[in-house]
């Protein structure tokens, strides 16, 4: 706690500095109108309605008018500001979005409670006592940790090397300090001659379950190094709270709760080959509430796309996600994403052509990355079975850019994009040819865990396969481990296991003979691990993912690490589950795991001195930190 004071005061200090070098908005929150508590969550309600209806500017205005003088409008015109920001990956917009967020923060501090001398004292005889707070003071804590939190996402956008890391890593520290004050608020404080708990309720609950959520997902390299600075994390307390906040309907940050578990049902656990976590039922309880209430809205329209996605429906989920771009031509950044959806449902019919289309609109209109779009657009074109004079000058044009385009994080390259460029350089090497590029990028991007629930579309890659084999002459060994690869994935998804199986042994007993694409042997050695899963061989299934866990040095190794950390979970529950239900026994049992966030205090105790670290460099803590965005450049 004497940490938690120092910081504060430390924050208050800085922004009682900026308040008098900046005396117009002192005067402002001198002069303006008070708006209450109630005022500024029914304002705050208000806006996030319009922004739903796709009426951004309405939202923005309403926010706008009074983000001086209330905790609410603050931090709602901040978030507006910063999911123009990151959408756009402008950078005049950036800048705009880190000093509203900067305003927004020293708004928000001067709700906060106080401290001084006496209050510290005070903490060393007896416990605090939250009902000496107001009500206005307790949801500034919250309001400052969910603002913080923006502001540190926003910083490794605004600056992306080291230094921005460690300074975001500071500010979600202090966000969390603030949250975990929220929590004990929330149930130590008498809450009854308050009229507002179920807002500041919801708020805490769905911080809590965010911070667990995403610090379970994280492999165990990554896990440990956020362990070693205190944080830790459960998915299932982590559900359980985004769950309590999405079913209090009447709390503002309800409709958060509901985008964020969708975001987790829909996109991370068919990334992280967790298909099984993905609950369709709350995915469609949440869509049809939504799009009742927001018929025309841009994220619910594209999200109704997704589950239509992910079900295997291709066709339908491109009408959902044409509907969604057309639903709204305010930001148009959010076509990008729209279109990085119909890029791959494209791929997933091996509609080429289509996807071109969409590749070549990302590549002209996006900043994300457009080294990936460049290579994807090639890659689309060398599945072509013929191709204009023209398509294959730019062929050759683009897989020449693609190292050019290349960006960097905290002095690292992304993942996807060093794969890109090792691909473009194979294209040269090979005098201008590569096998299948379009099928590699569909298995890379967990293709298989969609056109697998439809068995004309895995039929209709098998056969593109086999045609590949038999027809393209002079073919290297990694070409032939690429298809034996995705010859693999597609006998498995047609019901064919022992097939399967043969085929990944074919890939693997040719392992010392690959020197470029080295990412194919642990790739192939997870997908036999999750075969032997399937038939219920755990104990191999468990060697082979410590085999292929221990392999380095080959592209998207962080990828396939998230992917054997989600299966070994699967195998410990299996385990867990088989010896709670063959050996009962009381004494073990342990209760039902409580709302307390599992996020570790963090205390420079003699015993965290002298633990090691993880990453004993800076190079290696920014590949660490730049291995976590190696999901796709839109989402």
């Amino acid at each position: 706690m004497e940490e938690e004071d120092d910081i504060f005061l430390d924050a208050v200090e800085e922004v009682e500095d900026k308040m008098k070098e900046d005396p117009v908005q002192l005067d402002r929150m001198k002069d303006g109108a008070p708006i209450s508590l109630g005022q500024g969550l029914e304002e705050g309600q208000l806006a996030i309605d319009k922004f739903f209806s796709n009426d951004y500017e309405a939202a923005r205005d309403i926010t706008c008018r009074y983000r001086d003088v209330s905790i609410y409008h603050a931090l709602g015109y901040g978030t507006f500001n910063f999911l123009k920001a990151v959408m756009t990956y402008e950078q005049d917009h950036v800048d705009t979005a880190s000093k509203i967020l900067s305003q927004s923060i020293s708004t928000i501090q001067l709700f906060r409670k106080k401290g001084g001398l006496g209050d510290s004292l005070g903490k060393m005889v007896k416990r605090k006592d939250y009902n000496e707070m107001t009500e206005m003071e307790v949801h500034a804590e919250l309001v400052y940790a969910e603002c913080l939190l923006l502001k540190a996402m926003l910083t490794i956008v605004e600056d992306e090397n080291l230094v921005s890391f460690v300074k975001a890593g500071m500010k979600v520290r202090q966000a969390y300090i603030s949250f975990k004050e929220c929590f004990s608020i929330l149930h130590k404080r008498d809450w009854s001659k308050d009229e507002h708990k179920e807002h500041f309720e919801g708020g805490v609950r769905l911080g809590v379950g965010t911070f667990n959520l995403l610090m379970s997902l994280l492999p165990a390299r990554i896990a440990k190094l956020m362990e070693f600075v205190g944080f830790s994390g459960s998915k299932d307390i982590g559900m359980k709270e985004l769950l309590a906040c999405y079913r209090n309907k009447r709390c503002l940050r309800q409709v958060l709760s509901s985008l964020i578990l969708l975001v987790h049902h829909l996109f991370i656990t068919t990334n992280m080959g967790k298909k099984a976590d993905c609950d369709i039922r709350i995915v469609e309880e949440i869509l049809e509430e939504k799009l009742t209430k927001y018929p025309n809205g841009t994220f619910f329209l594209f999200f109704k796309g997704r589950y239509d996605m992910i079900r295997g429906r291709c066709e339908e989920a491109s009408h959902w996600y044409k509907r969604a771009n057309n639903s709204q031509v305010s930001w148009v950044q959010f076509h990008h994403i729209g279109c990085w959806e119909l890029l791959w449902s494209a791929v997933y019919r091996t509609e080429w052509r289509e996807a071109v289309i969409y590749a070549d609109r990302l590549l002209e209109e996006s900043k994300w990355s457009p080294c990936i779009y460049a290579y994807f657009k090639a890659a689309l074109y060398c599945q072509l079975p013929q191709l204009t004079a023209d398509e294959q000058e730019e062929l050759e044009q683009l897989m020449s850019r693609v190292p050019e385009l290349k960006q960097r994080i905290a002095g690292k390259s992304i993942p996807m994009e060093k794969y890109a460029i090792k691909k473009a350089e194979k294209f040269h090497s090979q005098r201008g040819r590569l096998i299948v590029p379009g099928l590699e990028m569909l298995y890379l991007w967990h293709g298989f865990s969609i056109i697998g629930q439809q068995r004309h579309m895995v039929e209709k890659v098998h056969l593109l396969v086999q045609e590949t084999q038999e027809q393209v002459k002079d073919k290297t060994v990694e070409d032939d481990c690429l298809l034996d690869l995705l010859r693999g994935m597609c006998l498995k998804h047609m019901g064919f296991p022992l097939q399967a199986e043969d085929a990944f042994n074919s890939v693997l007993s040719k392992s010392s003979q690959i020197t470029v694409d080295k990412y194919l042997i642990p790739y192939t050695t997870v997908e036999l691990a999750i075969l032997l899963l399937d038939q219920g061989d755990l104990n191999a299934s468990s060697n082979l993912l410590n085999r292929a866990k221990n392999q380095t040095g080959y592209c998207l190794q962080n990828r396939l690490h998230f992917k054997i950390h989600a299966t070994q979970l699967l195998i410990k529950s299996i385990h867990t589950r088989e010896a709670t239900t063959t050996v009962p026994d009381s004494r073990t049992s342990r209760p039902e795991p409580t709302s307390m966030p599992v996020l570790k205090e963090f205390s420079l105790t003699e015993s965290s001195l002298h633990h090691k670290p993880v990453c004993s460099s800076k190079e290696n803590l920014a590949n660490s930190l730049s291995d976590c965005r190696e999901v796709n450049p839109i989402m």
